[in-house]
């Protein structure tokens, strides 16, 4: 099994086009098909005046004429990115909610890249990573506003013995066979080092019966966050990105107080291919 179908949202912004350009050199290094998606959510308003309210049409009708000429745009600029890197490419578009319209279209889709969060983002325009990690059922590669063109080289695969560890081995192993080889890390309390020395050479042994060169690497938890953890173990071992299973806490329990995966959806300066 391999990656066959990627799937974006497709924007014509500096955020959008740099998205868009990682997926599509990824797409070309792994010899899959690309399906670009325009998408917007149109919500007509009520405008008011004293005890009543009135509907504007004339407003109401330019901003659907906004929404429908920035969609054409994405679809130019997919277009002619999907021509210059030489790919096969589909195009979908819709007038509806982003995270929906992704969903359903992720059931033809091995991977789905997405950006990290971004308070300027709105959610009647971009599709939000976390969203679709929950909702999809399908790996999701959430990449940098600015990402570099991902070498096929080394991941870290954060390992959690839990079920989100457990499921992100399997539905992201034929990506992790692309590359050439995976680090697995389990940042370990004190007294628990010996067991994450046996559960990381497990998963090692794991990945190698199906052709995956690893190799294992257990870290003492320090005082800081385990995310900037894994993020220094990642560095010191040449890491193009990083592997990890998603939202391991209720995911309202990471909005309030934070945690692994809302750290790295929000600020790792690596992709990270998370799934939940």
């Amino acid at each position: 099994m391999a990656v066959r179908s990627i799937l974006t949202q497709v924007q014509a912004t500096p955020r959008g086009a740099a998205r868009l350009d990682f997926a599509a050199e990824l797409a070309k290094s792994l010899n899959a098909e690309l399906t670009g998606v325009g998408v917007q959510a149109f919500s007509p308003y009520i405008a008011s005046t004293g005890a009543f309210g009135y509907v504007d049409a004339g407003a109401i009708q330019a901003i659907r004429d906004e929404i429908d000429r920035e969609i054409a745009e994405a679809k130019a600029l997919f277009q002619s990115t999907a021509a210059e890197k030489g790919l096969s490419g589909d195009w979908r578009q819709a007038i509806d909610d982003p995270v929906e319209v992704i969903t359903r279209l992720s059931r033809a889709a091995d991977l789905i890249i997405a950006t990290q969060r971004s308070s300027t983002d709105g959610a009647a325009a971009t599709a939000e990573p976390g969203d679709l990690l929950v909702s999809s059922g399908r790996p999701v590669l959430v990449v940098p506003s600015e990402p570099k063109p991902l070498a096929l080289g080394a991941a870290l695969f954060a390992w959690k013995d839990g079920r989100e560890a457990r499921r992100a081995l399997s539905s992201t192993l034929p990506f992790l066979q692309q590359l050439k080889s995976v680090v697995v890390c389990e940042i370990a309390r004190a007294d628990s080092l010996e067991e994450a020395e046996v559960r990381t050479r497990d998963i090692v042994s794991y990945l190698r019966m199906h052709g995956v060169e690893a190799r294992s690497r257990v870290a003492h938890i320090g005082h800081g966050r385990v995310s900037a953890q894994l993020l220094d173990v990642a560095s010191s071992e040449g890491a193009d990105l990083i592997v990890a299973g998603a939202y391991a806490h209720p995911r309202i329990r990471e909005w309030v107080f934070g945690g692994v995966t809302q750290d790295l959806l929000e600020g790792s300066p690596l992709p990270c291919l998370l799934s939940h």
